[in-house]
């Protein structure tokens, strides 16, 4: 005689009833709370940064750019005065070579460091760089070289004051001896 062994039913839910339990929508929900609390403050933080990095870049870009054009143009130039040239009014260093001045000049308002070459040939305008107008209102002044005391007579420096922390950057470069 065979003996009959009890079918064992197992349960399974109805797909109908399927989904999270409780426990686990309460632990979704909390870590969502927490992300969401503290994702718009790490971007805003990271926006902060970025912009003072941007700053920083751009005033140091500047100061390349004047490095790379001031050391030849003062090499180059006869006399140095900080007279208005080349329609310019707001003059730092205005260099004089036959032929040709070069000017130097901030623009508070747009934070713009501009050399202007006027020749017989026409004026040619090169921005050298943005600064921070936060950083002071003259962030490339002329310390030596026009009407100022110099160690040298042939000597012309800027000083840049990139941004409020960094020292100041002083370019020094020294004029040719004698008119050519």
């Amino acid at each position: 005689m065979r003996t009959q062994q009890p079918t064992r039913r197992t349960e399974s839910r109805p797909e109908s009833e399927a989904g999270f339990t409780l426990t686990e929508v309460l632990v979704t929900i909390v870590i969502m709370g927490i992300i969401g609390a503290l994702l718009p403050q790490a971007i805003i933080l990271g926006l902060r940064f970025m912009t003072g990095t941007e700053k920083r870049v751009a005033s140091t870009s500047a100061v390349g750019t004047l490095n790379r054009y001031f050391y030849g143009d003062v090499r180059s130039a006869d006399s140095v005065t900080t007279a208005p040239a080349c329609g310019v009014a707001e003059v730092i260093v205005h260099l004089v070579r036959p032929g040709t001045d070069i000017v130097y000049a901030y623009d508070e308002p747009t934070g713009s460091l501009t050399r202007v070459k006027c020749s017989a040939g026409g004026v040619v305008t090169t921005v050298l760089g943005r600064f921070d107008t936060t950083t002071s209102p003259s962030p490339v002044t002329l310390t030596c070289g026009a009407e100022t005391s110099c160690t040298s007579p042939m000597e012309v420096t800027l000083t840049v004051q990139s941004a409020p922390a960094a020292p100041p950057t002083a370019l020094t470069a020294v004029r040719r001896s004698s008119a050519s």
